[in-house]
C-alpha cells in the first residue's frame, strides 16, 4: 500500500520561508485579533483591548515604517519626503485626529505632547541610552565596548531643528490665547510644507536599510514595489481600524484603575504608536549609524509638532466642536513644557554636535518631567528646560544664525559670510580667539 505524504502543516510552512517572511508573517498575525474584534463588533474589556488592540497598532506600526523605508528606494526624492513622513507619525496621527473630530477637546493635546516630547528627548538621549546598554552587555560578556563621545550631526539636519525651533517660539502665542485657532494651522502646516520643500530640494541620498527594510530592498524593483505597496496598504487600514478602540481601552483602563485618561493617553499610547521609530534609532545608534538613528526621530517629531498640531483645530472644527478648539489651564502648561523641551533639542544639536553630557542631560531631565504628574511642578520643570536651553544657546550663538538662513533657503556660509567654525568645547568664536 503507497503510503501518502503528510498534509503540509502551518509550522512547517512557516519554517520553509525566509526570515523577514515569517517575520512578517508573524506581525501580520499580531494585528489579527485587533482587526477581526473591531470588524466583528466584539465587546473587548478595556484591559484586554490595551493588549490586543496595542499590539495590533505596534504590529502594523512597524510593517509600515518598513514599508516606507524601502518606498524612499523607488519614489522621486520629494515624494518619498512627503510621503515617508506623513507615514511615519499615521498611528499617533489617526489617535490625535480622533479625538479632536469626537470632541474631546481636553484629551486632543495628550497624545501630541507625549508624542513631541518622547521622540525628542530620545533623538537627543539615544546616543547615550545606547551607550550604556552596550557598555552593561559588554561588562556581561566581559570586554570592552567603545564609546562615542560625539555625534555627528549632517548639516541637512539644520532645517528639522530651524522648523521645531519656530514652531516653538510660535506655540507661546497660542497658550496665552488659550485656544487652536485656524491661523494656528495655517502657520504650521506653513511650516511643514517649507520643511517639505526644504528637504526635497537637495540631493537624494539612498536609504541605509536595516532588517526586514533590508530584505525587501535587494529584492528586483517590480516585486519590491509589489512588496511596498501591498504592505503599506494592508498596515495602514490595521492602523486606521484598531487605533480607535485602541485609544478607548486606554482611557477606560485609566477609569479602571484609578489613573488619569489624560496620562495614559499622554504616554501608553505615544509609547505603543512611536514605537517602530524608537527601535529602528536603536538599532542604527547601536550599529555605529547614531547620526542616522537621530535624523528618525528628529523627522517625526517635526510632523508631530507642526503638521499633527496644526490639523487639530480643522478636525474639530469639522466634527462636533463650534469655534477655536480651546485649551484649558493644564492643558497650556502641557504645551509649554512641550515648547520648552523642544528648545533645549534644538539647543543641544544646533552645533550639529552632539556630546554625551547633553545626551545625558535631555535623558535626566525627560524622566523629571515624567514623576512631576502635578501642573505646578511641572511648571517648574518648564523652567528648568528653559534655563538650560538659553544657556546654552547662549554659549553657541554663533551657530544661531544658520538655523535662520536655513528656514529662507540660504546654506550657513550665504548666512554668516565664512564656514561655520567646529568648536570642540562650548565656546563662542569670540572666546575662541
Amino acid at each position: 500500500m503507497a503510503r501518502t505524504a503528510p498534509a503540509p502543516t502551518l509550522g512547517g510552512t512557516l519554517s520553509s520561508l525566509p526570515v523577514w517572511k515569517a517575520r512578517l508573517a508573524a506581525m501580520a498575525a499580531c494585528t489579527a485579533p485587533g482587526v477581526f474584534a473591531r470588524l466583528g463588533g466584539v465587546h473587548v474589556p478595556p484591559p484586554i483591548g490595551c493588549l490586543v488592540f496595542g499590539a495590533a497598532v505596534i504590529a502594523a506600526g512597524f510593517i509600515l515604517g518598513a514599508a516606507a523605508e524601502v518606498a524612499e528606494v523607488d519614489l522621486p526624492s520629494g515624494l518619498a519626503v512627503a510621503g515617508v513622513a506623513f507615514v511615519a507619525v499615521l498611528p499617533e496621527y489617526v489617535i490625535e485626529v480622533f479625538f479632536a473630530l469626537s470632541g474631546q477637546a481636553e484629551l486632543v493635546t495628550a497624545s501630541l505632547t507625549g508624542a513631541t516630547r518622547l521622540l525628542l528627548s530620545f533623538a537627543v538621549g539615544m546616543p547615550a541610552l545606547a551607550a550604556g546598554v552596550m557598555a552593561l552587555r559588554g561588562r556581561q560578556k566581559r570586554r570592552r565596548v567603545r564609546r562615542q563621545r560625539e555625534v555627528m550631526i549632517k548639516p541637512e539636519k539644520r532645517i528639522d531643528l530651524a522648523v521645531i525651533a519656530a514652531a516653538s517660539a510660535y506655540s507661546p502665542l497660542i497658550v496665552l490665547r488659550g485656544r487652536l485657532t485656524w491661523s494656528d494651522a495655517i502657520v504650521l502646516i506653513g511650516l511643514y510644507i517649507l520643511y517639505l520643500r526644504r528637504i526635497s530640494g537637495g540631493d537624494p541620498e539612498p536609504p541605509h536599510l536595516v532588517g526586514i527594510a533590508a530584505e525587501i530592498g535587494k529584492l528586483p524593483k517590480r516585486e519590491r514595489k509589489r512588496w511596498t505597496f501591498g504592505l503599506m496598504a494592508f498596515a495602514a487600514v490595521a492602523i486606521l481600524v484598531t487605533a480607535e478602540p485602541f485609544a478607548h481601552a486606554v482611557m477606560g483602563t485609566g477609569m479602571l484603575v484609578g489613573i488619569s485618561p489624560y496620562l495614559l493617553v499622554q504616554w501608553l499610547v505615544p509609547i505603543a504608536t512611536e514605537m517602530p521609530e524608537l527601535v529602528v534609532a536603536f538599532v542604527l545608534v547601536t550599529h555605529q549609524r547614531a547620526a542616522q538613528g537621530v535624523a528618525v526621530l528628529l523627522s517625526s517629531a517635526v510632523s508631530q509638532w507642526t503638521l499633527a498640531l496644526g490639523t487639530l483645530p480643522v478636525a474639530y472644527a469639522i466634527g462636533p466642536g463650534k469655534g477655536p478648539l480651546p485649551l484649558l489651564g493644564p492643558e497650556r502648561v502641557e504645551l509649554l513644557l512641550t515648547m520648552a523641551l523642544a528648545l533645549l533639542a534644538v539647543a543641544s544639536l544646533v552645533t550639529l554636535k552632539l556630546r554625551r553630557s547633553d545626551a545625558t542631560l535631555m535623558l535626566v531631565l525627560f524622566v523629571l518631567q515624567l514623576l512631576t504628574p502635578s501642573p505646578l511642578l511641572r511648571a517648574g520643570v518648564t523652567l528648568i528646560y528653559l534655563v538650560v536651553a538659553f544657556d546654552i544657546l547662549t554659549a553657541e550663538r554663533w551657530a544661531i544664525p544658520a538655523l535662520f538662513g536655513v528656514l529662507r533657503g540660504r546654506s550657513p556660509e550665504q548666512e554668516t559670510g565664512h564656514s561655520p567654525p567646529v568648536r570642540s568645547g562650548r565656546r563662542s568664536p569670540a572666546s575662541a580667539e
